[in-house]
């Protein structure tokens, strides 16, 4: 099942090159394609022997957003009503989706307390608007290192078909 198991990258995603390689290097598939919602998600092949006579996608159970900073999500956050409040309306697409991930890269969430991100975004400011984010989307919200987030992606994605083979 795993072996037929392809990460889905939106072709959106910036700046993931480290992810993509850390893929190939563990020997994981995975297929730029433009998402609906999030930066990653998961499909998996067409094998009929095991009960998918089709490619099925997994992208209304699992999405991943993923953010390369504290200072990245600042930046979103502050500037939201200047874009057309982008980030919200990604956050209000993931509500329908039965396990909706954050994953911010290289930073802690003591980052946001001692305002160790590059923006005036005040930290209180900035950690009510991540906890409503979460408690409205039921979104769990995870901080990994840069070199994790490969790995990161991988299991949560696994976990995922797991609990959905296995129920």
């Amino acid at each position: 099942m795993i072996s037929n198991m392809v990460i889905l990258c939106d072709t959106r995603e910036q700046k993931n090159e480290h992810i993509l390689s850390a893929f190939e290097k563990a020997g994981l598939q995975y297929q730029k394609k433009a998402l609906k919602t999030g930066d990653y998600s998961f499909m998996i092949r067409a094998c009929p022997e095991l009960g998918f006579a089709y490619d099925t996608y997994f992208t209304d159970e699992i999405v991943i957003e993923k953010k390369n900073s504290l200072s990245e999500l600042a930046s979103n956050f502050a500037s939201a009503s200047d874009d057309g409040e982008r980030i919200f309306k990604e956050f209000n697409r993931m509500i329908n989706v039965e396990r909706a991930y954050l994953v911010i890269e290289s930073d802690s969430i003591d980052g946001i307390f001692e305002h160790k991100y590059r923006s005036e975004f005040n930290p209180d400011s900035f950690i009510r608007t991540l906890i409503t984010w979460q408690a409205r989307n039921y979104m769990h919200i995870y901080f990994c290192k840069k070199e994790n987030t490969a790995r990161m992606i991988y299991e949560l994605c696994k976990n995922c078909l797991d609990a959905k083979i296995l129920k």
